[in-house]
């Protein structure tokens, strides 16, 4: 059923204003999706949502402040996924069930847990859509709240994950409690992704892994994924769009980019460093976040107008 759903949406064109890197399989189960719609970026308030990037940001009709991951990103996940076909990946945060979709139709076994899975309309929005993609005897939907939900899980079926997704809060400290819970799970050849890692708080989790020997990278995408890897697996080749001028946060600033060219000079986050440190008990990753809060902030203030703006206009109609 998969083929046969691969098969039928190959045959599709990208929508203008998407972007998927160039080497990638490409998959379009978005007629799985009846209730996917172009949202507007300044309909959200995520202070780290990052509105500058010019690729379609997109949303549930229903719920239209939270968006999918991009196009880009969901090939990011279906690509990496080819890598593991058969073997069990886990999925935190799903919210309608856009990146499962992907996950599955990349052939892995898939766990996903998230709160939301215990609300009945979306419980059945994401069945309905796995249903139509042909792959929900496939995806194990546990409803609950990581990390308890995760080792729980684990301890119940005697789990170990290859393949990691990681979505879910993204405040301190839950990125880091997620991390340490999937790494305890992980099997030795393992890969952990990450979304939303323009937020400084889910860069700890990144950092985390780096810290305790994992290999590490950055994918340039409209919210910035990250990747983990250890044993005998590889992570995805990615190429940034190259229309948009990328930036990387300062607590980015140490990782490596999928498909850039390393720039040996010293930017002005390394530079800024080398002044305060003297002057502060904060070590380099504190640092670092806290001048990514800053310098996100500078382009909120920019785009806090617009979205007030919108706001209001929505509320009077």
């Amino acid at each position: 059923m998969i083929e046969k759903t691969v098969k039928v949406i190959k045959g599709e064109f990208l929508p203008e204003g998407d972007y998927v890197s160039p080497g990638f399989s490409i998959i379009q189960p978005d007629s799985c999706f009846p209730n996917m719609i172009l949202g507007n970026t300044y309909d959200s308030f995520w202070f780290y949502l990052r509105r500058d990037i010019a690729h379609n940001w997109y949303v549930d009709r229903r719920q239209q402040g939270t968006g999918f991951v991009s196009r880009d990103e969901a090939h990011i996940l279906y690509n990496t996924a080819l890598k593991f076909q058969g073997k069990k990946a886990l999925e935190i945060g799903c919210w309608m069930g856009w990146s499962a979709c992907h996950l599955a139709l990349g052939g892995v076994q898939l766990d996903v847990i998230d709160p939301m899975l215990s609300t009945e309309l979306f419980y059945e929005s994401v069945t309905d859509s796995l249903k139509s993609a042909g792959v929900k005897e496939s995806v194990n939907l546990v409803p609950g709240y990581s990390p308890q939900a995760v080792e729980e899980l684990a301890n119940k079926f005697q789990r170990k994950w290859s393949l990691i997704f990681i979505d879910g809060h993204h405040e301190a400290p839950a990125p880091v409690n997620d991390v340490m819970i999937c790494e305890q799970f992980a099997e030795q050849d393992a890969l952990i992704l990450f979304h939303d890692l323009a937020s400084p708080d889910v860069g700890e989790g990144l950092d985390y892994l780096k810290n305790k020997g994992w290999n590490t990278m950055v994918y340039q995408t409209m919210q910035i994924m990250g990747v983990a890897w250890r044993g005998n697996v590889e992570p995805v080749i990615h190429q940034p769009d190259p229309e948009i001028n990328w930036r990387l946060p300062p607590h980015l600033q140490k990782y490596y980019v999928s498909g850039s060219i390393p720039n040996l000079t010293e930017d002005k986050s390394g530079k800024m460093l080398k002044s305060l440190r003297p002057n502060t008990l904060l070590n380099q990753a504190k640092l670092l976040s806290l001048y990514s809060h800053v310098d996100q902030l500078y382009y909120y203030l920019s785009w806090l107008p617009r979205m007030l703006t919108q706001a209001i206009a929505r509320k009077k109609s």
